[in-house]
């Protein structure tokens, strides 16, 4: 998924562990409140703003008022409309005054969300469980003047039960929501945009859905996927994104078809994917010195996405190049701490960790082949350190909504680390969904604005819906816990 130019830089320091990091308190790094799109409903929000559930609230974290929300809109016809104004700045929930300052900053110092944003979903959550009362008390000052309000929420959804996604009536609900959301937007040549990544994601959580009624659409996207994929290179685009993160969905597509015409398209990727690696084993933005070029080398997001690609490829029949297989983890062991950590790109890093994307997407490629001598403990190594360190979930760059999917399915490697995962972002998944059914790309502490300029609904709503399909298990890449644990001797 391309970057714009001003961005590269940035990415390079901040998956290198070299940017400034903001102390626990702070505000969230580079805030960009105003920042506005054109898609959907928030387009109407007049801001890039933390959304606080089903309330219709969007707030803003002051620096200057660390225990308290700022009301920056409410949406109409929402429990919140007609009682809790812009402008409010909300002090407590619950009855309970917040006293945490919110965490909200970039480092292993800053990283956490504890404060008003935690206080706050869990008190959410709590009033929609059974037996509770669906209803909502807030502290809040307006113009200065203490007050407080209830919002009826109602308890429709439920709360998530201790083992969601797995046996939760409300995971059961949003699913439903979401599967039907994603399938409506599907545009008629079978994509949902020019998004990559956004498509692959929708396309996967449909076929995870295994329900027989969004087999058309899976079935136009994996149509429209092979379209866009050919074994030329395309010095021009950014075709690494579009062959492994396609390639991923074929190989699924396959593995749950077996329809006979995508294993030629397959083949393309497959031939395409020698090709485009680097002399150093990964895939990435071409240098800017080649002609064409658009980029700036090899990069592990990349190189794990075409790993995994071809790994379902192997699992497809289909014989890949061994040695440019091996390679890859070369590239990526490279760039891996001890406890399992990816960092950006071959050898930039050191120890400790940050947002967990390129972490995920390395344990799911290398767990995909155990029979390789020292995958799976790399794998488990990888998915130990995504439970350990649960709290950059939302914060990749380029990508948060990439990086949150690869992130939980490759935690999946080990399911402690799965639980510990969802757990630990159950807060995420509160405030994230909107009074409709759909879920809302959030601010985060890197705050690319990629995603939420091109979509915030259905980017995060895709994403959501592929992590709560962990439910079913019924992909490859959501059964890495399944597969053998004792390792074989490689080919």
């Amino acid at each position: 998924m391309p970057l714009p130019a001003t961005l590269k830089i940035l990415t390079i320091l901040l998956c290198a562990g070299v940017a400034s990091a903001h102390t626990p308190g702070g505000s969230i790094d580079n805030p960009r409140y105003d920042l506005e799109t054109s898609k959907g409903p928030d387009a109407a929000a007049g801001g890039w703003m933390i959304n606080l559930g089903i309330t219709g609230l969007r707030v803003r974290l002051e620096e200057d008022a660390p225990k308290s929300l700022t009301v920056g809109h409410v949406f109409p016809n929402s429990p919140a409309d007609g009682t809790i104004a812009v402008g409010d700045v909300i002090t407590g929930v619950d009855g309970r005054p917040f006293t945490v300052a919110h965490t909200f900053g970039y480092g292993m110092d800053a990283f956490g969300y504890e404060g008003p944003l935690m206080d706050f979903a869990n008190a959410l959550e709590s009033c929609q469980a059974t037996g509770a009362s669906g209803t909502l008390a807030l502290n809040f000052t307006r113009a200065g003047t203490a007050q407080q309000a209830t919002l009826a929420i109602g308890t429709d959804y439920g709360a998530y039960a201790p083992t969601y996604p797995f046996k939760c009536a409300k995971t059961d609900r949003v699913l439903r929501e979401l599967m039907a959301y994603i399938a409506e937007r599907q545009l008629e040549n079978g994509t949902w945009g020019n998004r990559q990544h956004l498509n692959a994601f929708a396309a996967l959580a449909l076929l995870a859905s295994g329900e027989e009624r969004y087999r058309p659409h899976t079935t136009r996207a994996a149509r429209a996927f092979a379209e866009r994929t050919a074994d030329t290179i395309d010095y021009r685009g950014y075709d690494c994104w579009t062959h492994s993160l396609y390639g991923i969905y074929l190989a699924e597509y396959y593995l749950a078809t077996r329809e006979a015409w995508v294993l030629p398209e397959l083949e393309e990727i497959n031939r395409w994917m020698p090709k485009a690696q680097m002399a150093n084993g990964g895939w990435g933005h071409r240098p800017a010195d080649r002609p064409g070029g658009n980029g700036y080398g090899a990069i592990n997001i990349l190189a794990m996405q075409c790993k995994a690609a071809w790994a379902l490829m192997k699992r497809c029949g289909i014989e890949i190049d061994e040695a440019g297989f091996k390679a890859a983890h070369e590239f990526t062991d490279r760039g891996t701490n001890q406890i399992g950590y990816v960092w950006y790109a071959d050898g930039i890093g050191g120890e400790g960790y940050a947002d967990m994307g390129r972490t995920g997407i390395a344990a799911i490629a290398h767990a995909l082949t155990p029979e390789y001598p020292g995958y799976r403990a790399f794998a488990e190594r990888s998915a130990r350190c995504i439970g350990t360190h649960s709290d950059t979930f939302s914060d990749t760059h380029g990508s948060p909504i990439l990086g949150m999917g690869w992130t939980a399915l490759g935690a999946g490697a080990d399911p402690a680390s799965f639980r510990k995962l969802m757990d630990d972002n159950r807060w995420w998944f509160t405030l994230a969904q909107c009074r409709e059914g759909t879920f809302y790309y959030q601010p985060n502490r890197d705050n690319n604005p990629q995603d939420f300029e091109a979509a915030p609904r259905l980017s995060a709503s895709a994403a959501t819906a592929l992590i709560l399909a962990m439910r079913d298990r019924r992909l490859a890449i959501m059964n890495l816990e399944a597969l053998p644990q004792k390792e074989q001797q490689g080919p």
